[in-house]
């Protein structure tokens, strides 16, 4: 990566937008580029570089007519990710 300072524009994982977008940087902390903000919705957030979150484990389609068909099949719960703890 070439080096960045305050202000130069770069591409990340917008968790508000859910898009890989464009982004103003906005802190860092020596050569490292640390919070950045959204150049659509300006929402300001940590550099994730380009990473998205893990996404949600929802049932499929077919599982959710198959249910509705027969009441004895239920379809797999969503699973709710994991925070993980800050160690001190």
């Amino acid at each position: 990566m070439p080096e960045m300072r305050l202000g130069d524009i770069l591409d990340d994982y917008c968790s508000r937008c859910r898009l890989l977008t464009d982004h103003s940087v906005v802190a860092m902390v020596g050569e490292q580029v640390r919070k950045v903000r959204c150049r659509t919705c300006h929402y300001e957030h940590h550099y994730r570089q380009g990473k998205a979150g893990p996404r949600k484990n929802q049932p499929s389609a077919y599982e959710q007519v198959l249910a509705s068909i027969n009441p004895l099949v239920q379809p797999v719960p969503a699973e709710k990710p994991r925070r993980k703890r800050k160690t001190r």
